[in-house]
């Protein structure tokens, strides 16, 4: 069985309408057998049906399951069905071997019982075929059956109704019976789902069987008598050893759509091995108050083959913002180095405590077997991968919103550097959770401000240092665009004290918490200051008499994660804006833009822009990181710089 203690969270990409299009065009002659053998719903048969029940049997037709049943000993059974000819074929065929079993012609939604003279009404799909569709008709015959069944059943007695749950039945099946104050539970049956295995003709041999990409659900619903200020129970079971006490019809109708989401990409993913882009899960954990996902689950499968089928790599928290983790490009190359089939990259949830890696494998063994290509037997052993063998607990410094930035946290997480530990304070935005905003280096329970962490920022302080010549007096101020977490501006004055760095910022906040956490001092030349930076730009450049920098350092980072650029955001890239830029730079000064962009054609788009305003555009990659670094020059340069390191050279 595979736990689901975790909550496959629905996407919305899943489209209910496309789901159950696609069952009813494979279901054809074999359906009844998706519902579940005996031996495959014997389990959940067991617990809520009692050999002493008085079984009423509804639309039995010609299912051997009434008498897999009478031979486990539930022998007081009427079997009841519309059908004349089933009816008839069944009592021939069972009068000898099951005598006590009855068979009767009968309309559900008129039946000629007594009233409370059964204690367990059966219905193996019948819900299911008597609902097709979510039409009007088809609800009055579900109420006219429920109804029938709430007059039939005893005080204590169960309607248990085995379905794959559609939409419109759950609403309509559980909304009936929770106004009627009875109990409701609703438990996964995934023994029902695994379909035998079958010969193929043509290589003569048999298959591994195979599992049925549509959830099976037992509904046991529990008659009681209505009573006032008392609100019916309603829970669910995602397995035989867990039970959850919902609140809600709606977080009941939550649950079950999520299972069949899941059940649906998985089946997906195990008939699609060529998945261009990564597929991705996010697993909640129901238990828990926190909103956000326990576990991101990508799925990387390599286009060649492998002796090698499958494998999960359980990321350590703290570095799931490595490109390595992060990024489509990093996790193909984690799993062309790891030479597996398939790859699970796991991302452990910022807002969740995990103990140990050994308790993160066994919370996600089953549903990461789930996710096994086609064709690996179902009791193959899955190594799950990491690095080294600590999960690494990130520890929370501080956590709040702002209005400018939304929700933001602040937080240490331990690493290791030449084999040394090694403390990294973090500033994130929670809207891009796998981007470091700012990030400073603790020596001795202090920031050192004299080490710089974030990668993009070295390689825009090394321009720096390659450009700065004694034959460029002007080249004496520095203007940053982005304060942040105050990291460069800081580093800039600790290795340039009489240069003047001015830093500019939106949200008064993020100087707070450069000052409070980041070790940012504002002095005579390092100055903050909190204003807008496009009007901060656009003033200065009108001002004839205005300042004018030898560097301007472009790193702000872009709220709208749906335009493919991640830095800077588009009112930064306005041609005007640039061209502002370009007007408060001194005729020997330079520009540096953080481009944070996976959009080929839009990359391209923002090159060619800037080559319009300045003489020489370059750009330079930075190797395991989505950050590129952009300089541009005003002028062109007396002694052309030669392309090094990876440098792009992309002049007009």
């Amino acid at each position: 069985m595979t736990a689901m203690n975790l909550l496959p969270k629905s996407s919305s990409e899943f489209s209910q309408q496309e789901y159950w299009e696609k069952f009813f065009k494979t279901r054809g002659k074999k359906a009844f057998e998706w519902y579940g053998t005996y031996q495959q719903l014997y389990g959940v048969l067991h617990k809520y049906i009692n050999p002493r029940d008085n079984i009423l049997v509804g639309g039995c037709g010609n299912s051997a399951l009434s008498a897999d049943l009478y031979n486990a000993g539930f022998t007081s059974m009427t079997n009841v069905d519309i059908s004349e000819t089933v009816v008839e074929q069944m009592t021939k065929q069972y009068e000898k071997t099951h005598p006590l079993m009855k068979f009767v012609v009968m309309d559900l939604l008129e039946m000629t019982l007594e009233a409370e003279t059964f204690s367990c009404f059966l219905d193996k799909g019948t819900l299911d075929a008597l609902m097709s569709d979510a039409n009007q008709e088809s609800l009055e015959r579900a109420e006219k059956m429920f109804k029938e069944i709430d007059r039939v059943l005893k005080v204590g007695g169960r309607y248990i109704c085995i379905s794959l749950l559609q939409e419109h039945i759950l609403l309509c099946l559980s909304s009936y019976f929770h106004n009627l104050g009875w109990m409701i539970r609703v438990c996964r049956c995934e023994e029902a789902e695994h379909q035998e295995g079958h010969t193929d003709s043509k290589q003569k041999k048999q298959t591994d069987s195979s599992r049925f990409p549509f959830p099976v659900f037992t509904v046991v619903c529990t008659k009681f008598k209505k009573m006032e200020r008392m609100t019916p129970l309603l829970e669910f079971c995602p397995d035989e050893k867990n039970i959850e006490r919902l609140l809600s019809l709606d977080q009941l109708k939550e649950r079950v759509r999520s299972v069949q989401h899941f059940a649906t990409l998985c089946h997906q993913i195990s008939h699609d091995e060529k998945n261009s882009q990564d597929v991705f899960i996010e697993l909640m954990d129901p238990k828990s108050r926190k909103n956000t996902p326990k576990y991101t689950l990508f799925i990387v499968d390599r286009q060649c083959k492998s002796a090698q089928k499958f494998a999960a790599f359980v990321v350590p928290q703290g570095r799931e913002t490595d490109w390595l983790f992060s990024s489509h490009e990093g996790r193909r190359q984690l799993a062309d180095s790891a030479k597996f089939q398939r790859l699970l990259v796991i991302h452990l949830g910022r807002d969740h405590q995990f103990d140990s890696l050994d308790s993160v494998q066994t919370e996600l063994a089953g549903i990461v077997s789930s996710l096994q290509p086609q064709g690996l037997p179902t009791n193959t052993q899955i190594p799950f991968l990491s690095l080294g063998a600590q999960v690494n607990q990130r520890k929370e410094i501080y956590r709040a919103a702002s209005e400018s930035t939304g929700e933001y946290v602040i937080e240490e997480v331990e690493e290791e550097n030449d084999g040394k530990p090694v403390i990294l304070r973090r500033l994130i935005f929670l809207s891009n959770p796998n981007v470091i905003q700012s990030e400073a280096r603790m020596k001795h329970g202090k920031v050192d401000l004299k080490h710089l962490a974030c990668q993009h920022h070295l390689v825009m302080v090394e321009e720096l240092r390659q450009h700065l010549d004694a034959r460029n007096p002007t080249l004496n101020s520095i203007l940053v665009l982005g304060l942040g977490g105050g990291a460069l501006c800081t580093y800039l004055h600790q290795a340039y004290p009489h240069f003047k760095v001015d830093g500019v910022e939106i949200d008064p906040i993020m100087l707070e918490l450069a000052e409070k956490y980041f070790g940012f001092k504002p002095s005579e030349n390092l100055r903050p200051h909190i204003t807008d930076g496009l009007s901060f730009v656009r003033d200065l450049a009108a001002t004839e008499s205005g300042e004018r920098y030898g560097c301007i350092m472009l790193d702000v980072d872009c709220k709208d994660r749906s335009l493919g650029i991640s830095c800077p955001p588009p009112s930064f890239l306005d041609p005007n804006f640039i061209e502002s830029v370009k007007q408060c730079l001194n005729p020997h000064g330079f520009f540096f833009m953080n481009l944070v962009c996976r959009d080929e054609t839009k990359r391209n788009t923002v090159m060619e822009m800037l080559r319009k305003s300045f003489e020489i555009v370059q750009m330079r990659k930075i190797k395991g990181e989505v950050n590129e670094i952009i300089r541009c020059h005003p002028l062109a340069l007396s002694t052309p710089s030669k392309a090094r390191n990876g440098k792009k050279s992309l002049k007009k």
